[in-house]
């Protein structure tokens, strides 16, 4: 009889391996509303508008990066910013980056409705501290340009 309770206990510690069906069940309802979720939060026009905001901010740190390559210590690099484009000059002529060549034209229907104009960088990379607000219908979002030239 001994035995025996040792070769039931046995088989019942081997039996419980795996998931119980309630348990797949919570993890797919758990794992649809964050789907569901996710999904709302990423409208096509938050996309445009964060696509927007990332390529306000490339021409910033090219603008930024661009002043501290320069070494001849003439060179004037600036960031221009209109109600719908951005444009980096060197010596009042726009350049190009790679695969992107400016003025750049935002997508959609995304607008820079606060700080546009002009910010110059120096040799170090420095500007003065500003903010732009970009807008695409109710949707916005602000860009920080901080006085050594970092942008978030």
């Amino acid at each position: 009889m001994h035995s025996c309770y040792r070769h039931r206990s046995f088989l019942y510690l081997y039996r419980q391996t795996g998931f119980t069906l309630i348990e797949l069940i919570a993890v797919m309802v758990i794992t649809g509303i964050l789907a569901v979720t996710a999904s709302v939060r990423f409208t096509p026009t938050d996309i445009d508008l964060q696509t927007a905001k990332s390529d306000v901010i490339a021409a910033l740190v090219f603008a930024r990066e661009t002043a501290m390559a320069r070494t001849d210590g003439n060179s004037s690099v600036q960031f221009f910013a209109t109600a719908n484009s951005v444009d980096v000059q060197v010596n009042n002529v726009s350049i190009a980056n790679g695969h992107e060549s400016y003025p750049l034209t935002l997508k959609g229907t995304v607008s820079i409705t606060s700080g546009t104009g002009t910010l110059s960088f120096n040799t170090l990379g420095e500007t003065d501290s500003h903010t732009l607000g970009l807008t695409q219908g109710e949707f916005s979002s602000i860009i920080t340009i901080s006085g050594v030239g970092y942008a978030y």
